[in-house]
């Protein structure tokens, strides 16, 4: 799972194998260690029952990012993209939250590409 963070925006980009974890245990889970296990920053994204948006919460060492199980399911077993998500963050700040299939990059080796969704612009000409 790859995260990226940038002005007030989260983005998770799932690979196969990560959809299909999150849609069947319901939890997909990276961390970066820096100087050992116990000094680490965690990113989580969740499949719940017990929320009705994707939201996301701060926390000691990292985030977590929780979806509609309900979202997840179909998300999983279909050809959608992306869920995207909006929460507010403080009095008028926004934050926004999207979670996307991991596509093979068109000038990727096939390393970088393993488990990736096929790219849809494959084979397509500038």
């Amino acid at each position: 799972m790859k995260l990226r963070l940038a002005a007030n925006s989260i983005r998770l980009r799932l690979k196969k194998l990560e959809v299909e974890q999150l849609a069947c245990s319901g939890r997909v889970e990276e961390r970066v260690c820096f100087t050992g296990r116990h000094d680490a920053f965690h990113y989580v994204i969740e499949s719940s029952c017990g929320v009705d948006r994707v939201q996301a919460r701060f926390q000691p060492n990292g985030i977590v990012v929780e979806v509609p199980a309900a979202q997840v399911a179909h998300w999983a077993t279909c050809e959608q993209v992306g869920i995207e998500g909006i929460q507010v963050a403080g009095d008028s700040d926004k934050l926004t939250i999207l979670i996307e299939k991991d596509f093979a990059c068109l000038n990727g080796s096939e390393e970088q590409n393993v488990d990736t969704f096929p790219n849809p612009l494959a084979g397509t000409k500038c």
